[in-house]
């Protein structure tokens, strides 16, 4: 039974990647990411320290522009070509196609995201292997030693990390999800511009909570308006917990094990209810 949706988002990964516009957009984020090792801080202990919560938001912000630029285009692109008629013509069901798209679509968005994980790894690698005091002294009582000191810094910096790249991993199957669905009623522009908006407000909501708790004279509607934003978009501002994972100082709701699998139950309730959604309104849809 999944054989054909498992078809369908093998091939849309391969179609996407070769897209000129992904190339664009994950060599800019590796140059980004890649320029900051050239970049000399202050304090030779917290190079690791500053690079990597500033650098995890450029993942951040270069996946989602990858996510949404391949999810807008993901069935618009098919029924332009009238390819669609000849895969539907086969035994394959409309909700697997669907599927099929949005897979291929979240693949293509995470194999874009590990690659820039795997860089800013690198990047982690190279900062450890960087003089400081910890490592020189460690090379003064020897070569040994110097080694399990660059190993340590390496995994005590790694973990957070891929903790961060699953975590916005999950943002983008999530915008993809959105993106998917919303291709079909509205142009890809229109889509494009909908779906970023609502990452926007997503990743935003401890200040339209704030607003919407406030007691201003004479808003009345406004604040349930807000409230109504709050709880309908997608809460990302939860998901992204990388400053807290990486800077143990900055505290986060519960443990991050307990905190990590919550949002991540969360975003997965989120996509099943988007991806349902959009194979209820395709499996109605005239093509």
């Amino acid at each position: 039974m999944f054989a054909n949706t498992w078809e369908i988002a093998r091939n849309t990964l391969e179609d996407t990647i070769r897209k000129r516009v992904l190339a664009v957009f994950l060599v800019l984020a590796i140059v980004t990411l890649g320029l900051a090792v050239l970049i000399q801080y202050n304090a030779a202990a917290n190079r690791a320290e500053l690079y990597t919560p500033g650098q995890m938001i450029v993942v951040l912000i270069f996946g989602a522009l990858i996510a949404i630029t391949t999810a807008v285009f993901l069935i618009p692109t098919e029924i332009e070509r009238r390819t669609i008629y000849s895969v539907l013509s086969k035994p394959v069901q409309r909700w697997e196609f669907f599927v099929g798209k949005f897979l291929g679509g979240s693949l293509t968005a995470g194999l874009m995201v590990g690659v820039m994980t795997a860089v800013l790894l690198v990047a982690i690698m190279i900062f450890a292997a960087l003089p400081s005091a910890a490592a020189g002294a460690a090379a003064q009582s020897g070569q040994a030693g110097a080694q399990i000191s660059w190993l340590q810094a390496v995994v005590r910096q790694a973990v957070p990390i891929l903790i961060g790249g699953l975590l916005v991993f999950f943002q983008m199957i999530a915008i993809t999800a959105i993106a998917t669905f919303l291709s079909l009623f509205l142009t890809a522009t229109v889509n494009f511009s909908v779906t970023a908006f609502m990452w926007i407000l997503g990743s935003l909501q401890w200040i339209i909570l704030a607003l919407a708790n406030r007691q201003d004279e004479g808003m009345v509607l406004v604040p349930w308006l807000l409230k109504g934003a709050y709880y309908l978009t997608p809460h990302f501002y939860d998901i992204n917990v990388m400053g807290g994972l990486v800077r143990p100082e900055v505290a986060i709701k519960t443990t991050p094990l307990i905190y990590i699998s919550t949002v991540s139950l969360y975003g997965v309730l989120y996509i099943a209810v988007m991806v349902y959604a959009g194979v209820l309104a395709f499996s109605k849809k005239e093509v």
